[in-house]
């Protein structure tokens, strides 16, 4: 989604907490708020989408695994892994870099959108074909960083994943979550600590 259709989302959602805190007269009523209620709301709204994902039956088209694009090369996820970021080192145990970064071109119709100068190409380092299809043959024990994808409606899926009509259902939800969140953890930082 462009940036200006996620700043009139975050705009609505400041809108709302502004309005909402403009009705709250005593200091701890506004940080009950927004440690307690509005964080509940968040988790209640996010708990929603989580089970429309379990709705969605996966096809195992194979694609996700051998089309996994990030912003970031090996060696900043490297770098990152090091210092301790799980995400980089569960991404590079599954994930390897295609050969001088090409993705091969009977993938590239599967790409959602254009990607930015700067993406890196990984595939899994297990995924097998046989007779055409693709599959996993650990999917069972697969790691979480398979398990749990897409972990996120404002993901970048391939074109044929069965997951892009609980994408599409949820994505302006997913950035209103991330805009009160966002908010919230900023009032939460400036106005009550003094920041």
């Amino acid at each position: 989604m462009c940036g200006k259709f996620y700043r009139e989302i975050f705009i609505k959602a400041k809108k709302g907490i502004d309005k909402k805190l403009s009705e709250i007269n005593n200091p701890a009523d506004v940080r009950n708020y927004l440690e307690n209620a509005l964080r509940d709301k968040i988790l209640e709204d996010e708990e929603n989408i989580r089970q429309g994902f379990n709705a969605v039956k996966c096809t195992n088209c194979g694609v996700c695994c051998r089309l996994a694009v990030s912003e970031f090369g090996p060696n900043e996820l490297l770098r990152r892994a090091g210092a301790g970021d799980k995400t980089a080192k569960s991404f590079l145990e599954v994930f390897e870099l295609y050969e001088n970064n090409m993705l091969p071109k009977e993938l590239e119709d599967y790409l959602p959108v254009k990607p930015a100068k700067g993406a890196w190409f990984y595939h899994c380092k297990k995924v097998e074909n046989r007779n055409g299809k693709y599959f996993c043959p650990i999917y069972d024990k697969r790691p979480a960083v398979c398990r749990n994808f897409p972990d996120t409606p404002l993901e970048n899926l391939p074109k044929s994943c069965a997951y892009n009509i609980w994408k599409d259902n949820n994505e302006v939800k997913a950035l209103f979550i991330r805009a009160l969140n966002d908010i919230r953890k900023f009032y939460l930082e400036t106005i009550l600590n003094g920041k």
